[in-house]
């Protein structure tokens, strides 16, 4: 292959990717209408039973959770962050920015900008324009469940899902029965879809795969769509590494 069919390969292969990347941020634009039971608000009570959390040694962190209420929500997931650089990922699965309520029945999501970052959830919109605050929400996915914890891997954006588990507080600490408060992380759960800022994050414990329902899966295209860019600009790199190793050998070769 030349070096003008590399370029081309290499250019090509980029702009799938980054056109792939843009359009798989806007994929819950392109879903709707949402199903009816998307139009709910979520449902929070009471703990019921002996509610007890296991808890869990993975990773660099052992963890315990204290639950605080049962919690359903069956909302459309607008972003995903699957936490893969962070440090917290063996228990973490996911945050799942999810929407429901007024935003559903009415597609309000359809003109706002909505981005998942790593521990929030963004949201932009024009004059004119219109986003219930209260009816979405970044939910952190958590899980000491192996079933679970894959099952909240397979969540993509533009899914319309039904989640139960429990609200949690959690502790997470690197030594089996640390006592030093200092050496303790703790999280809060947010218990109210009205707060704002810091600390309004639902922090979701799942028990087990059967508690994460997609109902409906979003468009998969341009996730798919990512792969095959990503592979012809590393096969591109590839091939000119090999090219220039075979020019250079020839040349040390003629030095000769």
């Amino acid at each position: 292959m030349g070096g003008l069919n590399l370029k081309y390969l290499f250019l090509c292969s980029a702009a799938l990717l980054l056109l792939s990347w843009y359009m798989y941020s806007d994929t819950y634009k392109r879903v709707g209408p949402l199903l009816p039971a998307t139009h709910a608000a979520p449902l929070q009570g009471p703990l019921t039973g002996a509610a007890a959390a296991p808890g869990c040694c993975k990773g660099p962190y052992c963890w315990q959770f204290s639950p605080l209420y049962e919690y359903s929500v069956t909302g459309m997931a607008f972003g995903i962050s699957h936490k893969l650089s962070s440090e917290f990922d063996d228990v973490m699965a996911a945050d799942v920015g999810l929407l429901w309520g007024e935003n559903a029945a009415k597609e309000l999501y359809r003109d706002v900008k909505l981005r998942v970052m790593m521990d929030h959830y963004e949201v932009w919109w024009k004059d004119g324009q219109r986003f219930n605050l209260a009816d979405a929400a970044n939910t952190h996915l958590v899980s000491c469940d192996d079933g679970a914890f894959a099952a909240a891997k397979r969540i993509r954006p533009g899914d319309q899902v039904r989640i139960r588990g429990w609200l949690v507080n959690a502790r997470a600490f690197k030594e089996p029965g640390e006592t030093d408060p200092r050496k303790i992380l703790s999280w809060h759960s947010s218990v109210t879809r009205e707060d704002r800022g810091e600390g309004a994050c639902e922090l979701l414990y799942v028990r087990s795969a059967g508690d994460i329902e997609i109902l409906e899966r979003g468009p998969r295209f341009w996730s798919l769509a990512r792969w095959p860019g990503a592979a012809g600009m590393l096969l591109a790199v590839f091939l000119w590494h090999r090219r220039l190793k075979a020019h250079l050998a020839a040349v040390r070769k003629a030095d000769f």
